[in-house]
C-alpha cells in the first residue's frame, strides 16, 4: 500500500469517527418536548450520519489516485471559494451565493461552463425551496429577495 493510501486510510477513519461522535451528540441532546421538530437534535444526527458514510467510503475505497498536472489549482478554486461564501451569502442571499459557489466547483471538476451554470442555478434554487419554504428555516434573502 503507497504512503498516500495509507493516509487515505487514516483520513477515512477520522472522518468515520467524528460522523460517529456527531451522531452521538445529537442524539444525547435533550430537547424539550414541543420543539421544532427539525431542531437541535435532526442536525448533528443527519451531518453525523454523512460523514459516517463518506468517511467509510474514503476508508475503504480503492488505493490513492494518481494526480493529475493542474490538480492543485482546482483545489486552490474549490478551497478559496468555499471560504468566500459566508462573507458573499449576506449581502448576495442564499441563491446567488449558492449559484456562484456550485459554478465555481463545477468548473472545478471541469464541468463545462453552460451547463454548469443552469445546474448550478438550479440546485440552489431546489435547496432554497426545500429549506427555506419547504421547512420553514429561514435562509439569507438578500437585495434580490433570494
Amino acid at each position: 500500500m503507497a504512503a498516500s493510501a495509507i493516509f487515505d486510510r487514516i483520513s477515512g477513519l477520522a472522518v468515520l469517527l467524528l460522523g460517529i461522535g456527531a451522531v452521538w451528540h445529537g442524539l444525547s441532546l435533550e430537547v424539550a418536548f414541543a420543539a421544532d421538530p427539525v431542531g437541535p437534535k435532526a442536525f448533528p444526527i443527519i451531518a453525523g450520519l454523512i460523514l459516517v458514510v463518506c468517511g467509510a467510503s474514503i476508508a475503504l475505497g480503492p488505493t490513492a489516485m494518481a494526480w493529475e498536472v493542474g490538480d492543485y489549482g482546482r483545489i486552490l478554486l474549490v478551497a478559496l471559494s468555499s471560504l468566500a461564501y459566508p462573507f458573499i451569502l449576506p449581502p448576495l442571499g442564499f441563491v446567488p451565493a449558492t449559484a456562484v459557489l456550485g459554478f465555481l466547483c463545477a468548473l472545478a471538476f471541469k464541468g463545462r461552463p453552460i451547463p454548469a451554470l443552469v445546474g448550478s442555478v438550479a440546485m440552489a434554487v431546489v435547496i432554497f425551496v426545500l429549506i427555506d419554504l419547504g421547512l420553514g428555516l429561514g435562509l439569507p434573502r438578500g437585495p434580490l429577495g433570494l
